[in-house]
């Protein structure tokens, strides 16, 4: 193991020999010190007191914590280093184990540069404000930050540029999109990604780093060695000790820096910021320890992964003790002066946690009256849907003679029409930017007028995803394109554990506006792995709305409902629907479909018809052959398959009159949409059914590639007819 040294480190042989020459060892100066701002020690050293002190009472009041505790005591000096080099501007996305850095980046952002606490009697309101809220967050309080639904693991102050995530390595790709968002708007902001060495060998950690790498974006990956993944060392989990290396395999410079030394942190970052600004990112491995055990009170060596004596060699390197000594010893603060910054942090903290907390009968309890409202449970789970609109823009019929568009151009020319009228948005996918228009031609329009924002990514659907997330919390749209529906299960953490969540578990006071499309293949002999239809998948996540345009008009209405609502949204898209033709409607390339706005395709008194996408053209004329024989069935398409865009009003009124429900749908019955539709209403149609919901779908099984087989598997017309014509008639019957 490297030895911390006040000069640097020493390094295993291979490293001095310079098998890694872009990894180089980040050595401190005395002058380094010397020529720090006397105000900027003294903040280093009040926001370590205020992290040491913060978390020493979360662990000495451990049981008001509901859920693990995953103290960062004795990896503060890299977050507080890291903080006070950082811009106003600068993001952090971190992960579990975070208090430190969402502390440290508040206060140095609350504070201000110019702030001494050598000088000052108090501080100022608004990092007291945040200390007290980020306190209430991690016990679940209404005051917290996200209300209480985060917690320990998912804070977020999105003014002081900070959030965390509790998936290991999830928010690597998330703040290469957030670098992204930087150089697109061409700002001098830099994003930095805090993980520790378990999270450099997740899929996401490389995905993110391929990602900001290919585009040089303004990104530092900060990686916190704390020399143990839960229990199990470095080594064990990588067969080397020294983590910068990963960096060569991405022709990355790496730092690797004392973690124990705010001002070594401080610095390194500072000549990390300056390259990625200029010339792209930067991997940094802080060596630091971490005091107490994975989650909870007790030290490692309790669980005996490792020993007493070595947690007693790194107590003497303690960046609470070691860190003011040195400048007392330097003649940059004396006792007195250290005290007294020391004192302001113990303030601020019994502060914060006199506000949440007092005494009961059995000890200390959380104020009762400081837990959020069951009445307030749903709240910020999704947004609130769309601004209000011009009636012209919701005229969705079309003039005699209007021209005539096929589903292909209305992909393009919707795509096209919000790159060219929103600088926020832009267009990434794998091929996006390439072939004219990418794999289906989506983006060929967007290409001719804007090419700087349609950007082709590498084959990392998790890192792409990961950082669309990131741009749109940074406000930016992101029109993101998985090539099929399959490929949304590389990217399931982005998509499921982040884009669906992040609105809800940060209180609701941040937006996702992420635009999700995804083309099936069905009839291409792309077999098991490209073929399935993902809307089930979605639904299963309250977080995504979910739209799948039947028609050309249809899907104009749908893309550009879509991106006015800011919330994740997945458009299905049918390359079956391609080439079919529809008439441009009055209110033309703008057309807007509302949410819960089911469209009523046949009217009947049968049966009601529930179908979308392919299926429904598959379904009109097998309505329109059952009408000839006195069939007269209700076709509905229902546009939006979400919980929260779901027309239940318009199902539940056509169902009262005709007693029965057929639900058509393209995919296999494991996949189907049809049993969360039916689930989602059935306790409102009850009462008006005469025959039980019936579900025609494809086969049980994943799509095959020899055609017959194919053929075989999918939706059948003779399916579609036999289901309407035998629930048609036992609904009579009753």
């Amino acid at each position: 193991m490297a030895t911390h040294l006040e000069r640097g480190f020493e390094f295993p042989p291979h490293l001095r020999a310079g098998d890694y020459p872009n990894v180089r060892t980040f050595h401190l100066r005395p002058e380094d010190l010397i020529s720090t701002p006397r105000a900027t020690l003294g903040r280093a050293v009040l926001v370590l007191a205020t992290i040491r002190f913060f978390e020493r009472w979360l662990i000495d009041h451990v049981d008001l914590v509901h859920g693990p505790l995953h103290s960062s005591i004795g990896q503060e000096a890299v977050a507080v280093g890291m903080s006070l080099a950082l811009r106003p501007t600068d993001r952090i996305t971190a992960s579990h184990r975070a208090h430190h850095h969402m502390l440290a980046k508040q206060l140095a952002y609350y504070l201000g540069d110019e702030f001494d606490p050598f000088a000052a009697d108090d501080l100022p309101e608004r990092a007291t404000t945040a200390v007290w809220r980020t306190l209430s967050e991690i016990l679940g309080l209404s005051g917290g930050m996200g209300g209480g639904r985060g917690g320990s693991m998912h804070l977020a102050d999105f003014e002081a540029g900070v959030l965390t995530t509790a998936i290991v390595g999830g928010g690597i790709p998330i703040a290469s999109g957030e670098g992204l968002a930087a150089r697109l708007r061409g700002t001098s902001a830099v994003a930095v990604a805090a993980f520790g060495d378990g999270a450099a060998s997740i899929g996401a950690f490389h995905e993110g780093v391929s990602l900001a790498r290919a585009w040089n974006l303004p990104v530092i990956f900060l990686l916190e060695n704390n020399l143990y993944s839960v229990a199990t060392t470095v080594r064990e989990t990588t067969g080397f000790d020294d983590m910068a290396i990963r960096a060569a395999g991405y022709d990355m410079p790496a730092i690797v820096v004392d973690g124990m030394n705010p001002i070594a942190v401080l610095e390194a970052i500072g000549e990390a910021r300056a390259h990625a600004v200029a010339d792209g990112p930067v991997l940094i491995e802080a060596r630091t320890y971490r005091v107490y055990h994975h989650s909870g009170p007790l030290p490692g060596s309790a669980f005996r992964y490792r020993s007493k004596d070595e947690e007693r060699e790194w107590s003497g390197r303690d960046p609470l003790s070691a860190f003011p000594a040195r400048l007392i010893e330097a003649g940059l603060a004396t006792q007195p002066e250290v005290d007294h910054v020391v004192g302001l942090a113990r303030r601020l903290v019994e502060h914060a946690a006199a506000a949440v907390s007092e005494e009961g009968p059995e000890g200390p309890r959380i104020r009762p009256a400081l837990f959020p409202d069951v009445a307030t449970l749903h709240d910020g789970m999704i947004g609130p849907g769309l601004p209000e609109l011009p009636t012209a823009l919701l005229d969705g019929a079309s003039d005699e003679g209007a021209d005539e568009i096929t589903y292909g151009m209305a992909i393009s020319r919707t795509i096209a029409r919000w790159v060219e009228r929103d600088p926020e948005v832009f267009v990434m996918g794998i091929e996006v930017g390439h072939m004219g228009g990418g794999a289906f031609g989506a983006t060929k329009a967007a290409l001719v007028g804007h090419p700087e924002r349609v950007l082709s990514t590498p084959i990392c659907e998790n890192g792409f995803v990961g950082a669309g997330i990131g741009a749109a919390v940074q406000g930016m749209h992101p029109i993101v394109e998985i090539m099929y529906p399959d490929f949304a299960l590389e990217a399931a953490d982005q998509l499921f554990n982040h884009a669906a969540k992040l609105r809800y578990m940060y209180g609701g006071r941040r937006e996702v506006p992420l635009l999700v499309r995804v083309a099936t293949a069905r009839r291409r002999g792309y077999g098991p792995q490209h073929s399935c239809d993902p809307a089930a998948l979605f639904a299963l996540f309250p977080g995504w709305r979910i739209a799948a345009p039947s028609t050309a008009s249809e899907y104009i209405g749908l893309f550009n409902a879509a991106m006015l609502s800011r919330d994740p949204v997945l458009i299905i898209e049918d390359h079956r629907l391609a080439t079919l033709t529809a008439a441009m409607p009055r209110a033309g390339i703008d057309y807007v479909i509302p949410l819960r706005s089911a469209r009523r395709v046949r009217n009947g008194n049968d049966l009601t018809v529930l179908a979308w996408g392919y299926a429904l053209t598959r379904l009109l004329p097998i309505a329109d052959r059952l009408r000839e024989a006195g069939i007269h069935a209700d076709v509905l398409d229902p546009r939006w398959l979400d919980q929260h865009g779901f027309d239940r009003q318009a199902v539940v009124d056509s169902v009262a009159r005709t007693g029965a429900l057929v639900i058509v749908e393209d995919a296999m019955r494991s996949h189907s949409m049809g049993g969360q539709i039916v689930d989602l209403l059935l306790r409102d149609l009850f009462g008006y059914l005469r025959t039980p919901p019936c579900r025609v779908t494809g086969e049980d099984v994943f799509m095959p590639v020899s055609d017959p087989l194919e053929l075989g598997a999918l939706l059948k017309d003779d399916d579609i007819e036999t289901a309407l014509l035998e629930t048609a008639r036992a609904a009579r019957r009753r």
